[in-house]
């Protein structure tokens, strides 16, 4: 029996028996499964680990040699009224910073990281110019420019401009505490699915269909916290978070045709959403059913800013717009501790767009960015579940 793509036309009691088994047992279940895809049209997974391609090659001297961003923090403490006076204590020069700090984002009013359209251009907010950095990902455009990142093995044209905009951040290189949102995935906060239909080769096949949804079941963890191969999973029955395009699987990888793609995203239990415009995925597949790869896309440039940044419209668990000031302080705490003003990276960002030009406004909308991910074998599941609820638990 095959459960990762549809089961409407499967007998409900077995179908319910099957998610019992699947929930009840994971280990039972894992052992039970077999470790291959041999023989198999269709298989499900569950993605595993999700994050930002950045720099292989990072050095802060050779890749910003004019230095990392800076917080406003940081700027006050540059200017001859934010020194720190001779008779000050270190504890009250902070305190003071930090007053004025907070006073320049707060705007008079209207909050800097809300209305970052009304900050004054921030000349301390870094981009990575380096043409010499390494980066993985996918070629969206089929071309090779001057903009183009080049991978460690020479292959060119990986557009990524998100990484020229986080790139002189201390947070978003690879090591930085901006790449660990797979965290809350893991604690049941949200989740992707990915399935595959329609295979006659695992290696080789000219024509695949592929589905990639939204979770709506936390993920199911082993005692060491890693995802179970096997688990069962219902998919988000939202329209707007499921995805069907066609692939292709050369060499044990696969590619997929451009669509739009829509995740969940959850940071202090502020609900925003991941926008993918004209995104792609290229996975290997491995003998034992999983994947790891990439998938890149377009975010629209304010989407992007929400759910990264800014917070402008995240929302409560009901849909309601989350009161300002757990907005104000998610966006503000951010940037002190990652290291940017708000207005810079706004500002940034607009510079950086390469996708989706607007002939009105005459300017791109979009930022190309890269995700690495993997995800482990499961079982994807059709019901009317939708991923709208918080619980105590952490999931959606």
């Amino acid at each position: 029996m095959n459960l990762s793509m549809s089961t409407k036309n499967q007998p409900l009691l077995l179908l319910a028996i099957t998610n019992v088994l699947a929930v009840a047992m994971p280990h039972a279940l894992n052992a039970a499964e077999p470790t291959s895809l041999a023989g198999k049209a269709s298989a499900g997974f569950v993605v595993s680990d999700f994050k930002y391609a950045l720099s292989e090659n990072f050095d802060e001297m050779l890749s910003c040699p004019q230095g990392v961003s800076k917080n406003e923090f940081e700027i006050y403490a540059m200017t001859p009224e934010g020194a720190r006076k001779p008779t000050e204590s270190e504890d009250d020069f902070e305190k003071r910073a930090m007053q004025a700090a907070y006073a320049k984002m707060a705007n008079g009013g209207r909050n800097l990281c809300l209305h970052p359209e009304l900050g004054e251009k921030d000349p301390y907010f870094r981009v990575l110019d380096n043409t010499r950095e390494l980066t993985q990902g996918i070629n969206l455009d089929g071309r090779a420019s001057a903009d183009d990142f080049s991978t460690p093995d020479g292959e060119q044209g990986i557009d990524n401009q998100f990484l020229r905009l986080v790139g002189c951040s201390q947070s978003f290189q690879p090591s930085g505490t901006s790449n660990g949102f797979a965290i809350e995935m893991l604690a049941g906060s949200w989740g992707i699915l990915l399935s595959l239909s329609g295979v006659d080769d695992w290696q080789n096949d000219d024509l695949v269909e592929v589905s990639i949804f939204a979770n709506a079941d936390p993920i199911q963890l082993s005692p060491a916290r890693k995802p179970l191969h096997y688990a069962s999973y219902n998919y988000d029955s939202d329209s707007r978070f499921q995805t069907v395009t066609k692939g292709k699987i050369k060499d044990g990888v696969l590619t997929t045709e451009p669509a739009d793609m829509r995740f969940h995203h959850v940071t202090n239990a502020l609900m925003l959403e991941r926008i993918f415009v004209d995104a792609q995925i290229k996975a290997s597949i491995s003998d034992d059913g999983a994947l790891s790869g990439y998938l890149a896309g377009y975010m629209p440039i304010e989407a992007l800013y929400d759910y990264q940044f800014g917070y402008r419209h995240a929302t409560l668990a009901d849909g309601s717009l989350a009161p300002e000031a757990r907005r104000v302080q998610t966006s503000n705490g951010a940037s002190f501790v990652l290291g940017y003003t708000c207005q810079g990276v706004y500002q940034a960002m607009h510079h950086l767009a390469d996708g989706h030009y607007d002939p009105i406004e005459k300017q791109f909308t979009s930022i190309s960015t890269q995700m690495k991910f993997e995800a482990v074998p499961a079982f994807v599941i059709e019901t009317d579940s939708r991923n709208t609820d918080i619980t105590s638990t952490g999931a959606q």
